[in-house]
Formats: structure tokens, C-alpha cells, sequence
């Protein structure tokens, strides 16, 4: 074979592939969760390492909203923390059911060093302002925990509740 026909079969034989269609196999199809393909719309999936970062990027993100702090550069702090807990749950894979609860903690010590405490607590309603914790430091089901007043006020991702909101599910 020569000329147009080694042309022809060349191209018959590789698929021609973008670097979105790349990008795309690679963010959602090798990975595990079923999710809407943006390109055509079938399910695809993402694996639960994946998931559970993208669960922790929404949870911090609904409470930095209700919180009414959720500009473009704090989105980016947890951006940047999700970036760096991908890593640390691929080495400890067993760890990624704790990954909302530390995309949170490196949120809040993010926003204390540029714009000051967050969250603060919407339970105390005399004294001084003082920001909400995180329970456990270290494992699942992490929840906003006032130590002033001694109460849990919120789940993770439902600090909206607590001040005063409500939510959309």
C-alpha cells in the first residue's frame, strides 16, 4: 500500500482523539462514580477516591457560601486543598472518608492567616466573636462543634442550617 490508500487506512485505524476527549477519559472514565459526560451525555464513572473529593469540595463549598465568604480567591484556597489532599488519600486510601473534614480545617487556617476567622460561631450570640471547630480532628461524619457553648452545630456542608437558612435538598 502507498499513497491514499496507506493515508485512508491510517486514519480508519486510530481514532482521532483531542486533548478534551483525553482530558475527559482520563478525569471521568478510568476512575469509577457514575457521572454525566459533558461531551455527549452518557453515564460515565469516577472512583470513590475521586468522589470523595469531589464531596469534600462541595460540602466546604456550601458552607463557605452560607457563610456568605465564598469569592473567587477563598474558592481557590479550597482548590488548592483539594489538590493537595488528591495526594494524601492516594497514599492512604482508607482515609478518604476523613477528606471533608480536612479540606474544611485547611480552609479555615487559609482564611485565619488572610481574612480572619471562619467560621464564625452563629450559636453564641453575646461575647466575643470566635470561630466553630472541626470534630473529629481525624475521622468520618465531620461536623462545626462551638466549644464555647459546648454544642454541635452542623454537619459539614449544612452550616446553612445553623445560620439561619435553609436547605436546598
Amino acid at each position: 500500500m502507498d499513497g491514499p490508500s496507506v493515508r485512508t487506512f491510517a486514519a480508519r485505524a486510530l481514532p482521532k482523539i483531542s486533548f478534551t476527549s483525553w482530558v475527559t477519559y482520563e478525569r471521568y472514565f478510568r476512575l469509577g462514580v457514575v457521572v454525566k459526560c459533558p461531551h455527549n451525555g452518557s453515564m460515565v464513572s469516577i472512583g470513590p477516591l475521586e468522589q470523595s473529593l469531589h464531596t469534600a469540595r462541595a460540602l466546604v463549598l456550601a458552607d463557605l457560601a452560607a457563610s456568605q465568604v465564598a469569592a473567587a480567591d477563598v474558592v481557590s484556597m479550597v482548590e488548592d486543598s483539594v489538590v493537595q489532599r488528591r495526594w494524601w488519600v492516594e497514599q492512604w486510601p482508607e482515609g478518604a472518608e476523613f477528606v471533608a473534614g480536612l479540606v474544611a480545617q485547611d480552609v479555615q487556617d487559609a482564611l485565619l492567616e488572610s481574612h480572619g476567622r471562619w467560621p464564625l460561631c452563629p450559636v453564641c450570640g453575646s461575647g466575643d466573636p470566635h470561630a466553630l471547630e472541626i470534630e473529629p480532628e481525624l475521622g468520618p461524619d465531620p461536623h462545626w462543634v462551638c466549644h464555647q457553648a459546648g454544642v454541635k452545630v452542623a454537619a459539614v456542608g449544612s452550616l446553612v442550617i445553623a445560620m439561619g437558612g435553609t436547605s436546598s435538598s
